[in-house]
């Protein structure tokens, strides 16, 4: 591994890499890294500050539980809207209980200050990812997005304002900061998070992290539609958004367009996992719907998070293993969508090597929703999960569901953890993750 500041990366433009031993000595030469890159890509104070207190407390923590020698290598990924800084290094038996949203300091017990180090991490960034590699490989992704402002919703145009043919077309920046601030007037709108903040939405589009489609007529948008790459095979759909009751055609047109610039980029599945499409569901096929319960003093009843898929490319299937309960779901939805997946069976109390679990926490608080996502299986895992469900009733979270990969070779351990707290499967989206996605819910 090269040694510096700055190595060679295959990207110089955008990303920047650094190997040091793994040692107190070199943690100042890391605090440096983090904080020169994230100020040469453009950051500001905020997500610099962020980063580089979760790369000092991380690097600290860890480096207690060495056994002794090895390296760290660091890579900070600039992807306009967001930096993403990747830790590697080697470590048996990650203490990991202080990453979760519950982790606490006890005043009356010394040995739960030891975590603040990475519960100060966990916060200090907008997510964090964690893989294990042979040899006891440690991958830490830490994730901080830019400081945008929100939306300030902008009233529709009347009706009447608005004539002339529909016209489809790529929008610029201004379109698409437009095109966000419109449907921010939309209380019901089930839209992606970055659509919340214009300017992050135009980032995104400059950086070719999302593309969309606009329709307009007469210099007023009608509607529009934004796909996004969720990972090599997969596609995610938002929208078609319209903003009048008259735009079937509008919707229709939307659809076919960025179906057929999905198609063209490789990509092999389309998902969209929104509210239904009433009159539309020949496009796609059907994987399941959620019904979500209005936060507290919100308006509305209960709203439907409907999954939908197309297959746009023919797979070659590959293996699964789940525990006997979750295995027999898998095998009723695989045959269903007539996918080409091979189920086998697991202990449900197979072998576990970490004594603490981790879990991720994503928040959708205009839906009062929370998505817990296992990072990793311990010995802890129904205690821990029923620590995250206590806490999000607390908070009054009306809705929590959980995601398990079945594709990560450690994803089916969380299965037994989930049924003993009344979670039960409820539809599997494929390929949206590193494998198939199954949705548990209560």
């Amino acid at each position: 591994m090269k040694q510096g500041l700055l190595a060679a990366s295959t990207n110089p433009g955008n990303t920047a890499s650094a190997s040091f031993p793994f040692s107190g000595a070199f943690l100042p030469a890391a605090i440096e890294f983090a904080d020169k890159g994230a100020r040469g890509f453009g950051f500001g104070e905020a997500e610099t500050a962020g980063l580089v207190l979760a790369v000092e407390e991380i690097f600290s923590f860890y480096l207690k539980q060495l056994s002794g020698g090895g390296s760290i290598d660091l890579t900070l990924e600039n992807d306009i809207y967001q930096l993403c800084l990747t830790m590697n290094f080697r470590v048996a038996n990650p203490d990991l209980a202080a990453f979760n949203l519950t982790y606490r300091i006890d005043p009356n017990d010394e040995s739960t200050l030891e975590g603040l180090g990475p519960m100060i991490a966990q916060r200090s960034v907008t997510r964090l990812s964690l893989d294990f590699g042979a040899n006891d490989d440690v991958r830490l992704r830490l994730v901080r997005e830019r400081e945008y402002a929100p939306a300030a919703p902008l009233p529709l145009p009347a009706r009447g304002k608005v004539s002339g043919p529909a016209a489809l077309h790529a929008p610029g920046r201004e379109d698409i900061e437009h095109f966000a601030s419109l449907l921010a007037a939309n209380p019901n709108a089930i839209a992606p998070a970055f659509l919340a903040r214009p300017g992050m939405a135009a980032d995104m589009l400059a950086s070719g992290a999302v593309g969309a489609l606009l329709a307009s007529a007469g210099g007023f948008v009608l509607g529009g539609v934004l796909w996004r790459r969720i990972n090599d095979p997969t596609v995610e759909l938002f929208g078609p958004y319209v903003f009048y009751d008259d735009a079937d055609a509008v919707l229709t047109e939307l659809l076919d367009a960025a179906a057929a610039r999905v198609s063209r980029s490789g990509a092999r599945t389309l998902l969209r996992r929104q509210g239904p499409l009433p009159g539309f569901e020949r496009f796609f096929d059907f994987l399941g719907e959620l019904r979500l319960a209005p936060g507290k003093g919100a308006p509305g009843g209960p709203a439907a998070r409907t999954y939908y898929y197309k297959q746009l490319r023919e797979e070659s299937g590959g293996a699964v293993y789940a525990e006997p309960r979750f295995a027999q779901f898998l095998r009723a939805e695989y045959h269903r969508l007539c996918l080409p997946r091979q189920v086998r069976e697991t202990s449900a109390n197979g072998p576990v090597r970490l004594g603490a679990s981790l879990l991720s926490v994503e928040f959708e608080n205009r839906h009062s929703l929370a998505t817990l996502r296992p990072l990793a299986p311990g010995r802890d895992m129904a205690e821990n999960l029923a620590n995250h469900l206590a806490l999000l009733d607390l908070d009054g979270v009306q809705n929590v569901v959980a995601e398990l990969d079945v594709g990560r070779a450690d994803g089916a351990a969380f299965a037994p953890a989930l049924y003993d707290n009344g979670f039960s499967p409820r539809l599997v989206v494929p390929d949206a993750g590193v494998g198939d996605i199954a949705i548990f819910a209560r």
